[in-house]
């Protein structure tokens, strides 16, 4: 689990997390070129291929509010369930992350990768990089102003 507060609307994070364009490899791309402007939002069912060859489907998708998506391992061995809870508090959003990892009891798991999910921190990090994007992507600078505009009243 994790979680961070970043400073965008929900409907901006939302819109960045489901772009399937924003991530590689399961990991956020941490300079997409992307525009604040949201690409087709896909409704629960919809599926596609990651890079790596992995097939995530959603399981539900709540703009603003909730996406969940699950990846199933080969032979349905294991699957890895992704939840992005999303809420705007004080002009923030407050981004909540949950991955979820079953696998059967006939898959064979070796100490080391156990170790690895137990003791890694992918789940901040991926929250981390989302803040780190967004936020960033939120930085206008305004046009400088050489004089005053005067505003002329009409009576």
């Amino acid at each position: 689990m994790a979680e961070t507060d970043i400073a965008c609307p929900a409907m901006d994070v939302y819109s960045y997390i489901t772009d399937p364009a924003n991530w590689e490899d399961g990991r956020p791309v941490t300079d997409p070129g992307w525009t604040l402007v949201p690409r087709g939002r896909q409704p629960a069912g919809t599926t596609w291929r990651e890079s790596k060859g992995e097939d995530w489907a959603i399981l539900e998708s709540e703009p603003g509010r909730r996406w969940i998506v699950r990846s199933r391992g080969v032979g349905d061995t294991s699957s890895v369930t992704i939840t992005y809870s999303f809420s705007e508090v004080e002009g923030m959003t407050h981004l909540f992350r949950h991955m979820e990892i079953e696998v059967s009891a006939g898959a064979a798991i070796n100490e080391h990768a156990r170790a690895a999910f137990t003791c890694s921190k992918p789940g901040r990090d991926v929250v981390t990089v989302i803040k780190r994007v967004l936020e960033a992507s939120h930085q206008v600078v305004a046009p400088r102003v050489a004089a005053p505009v005067s505003i002329s009243r009409l009576d």
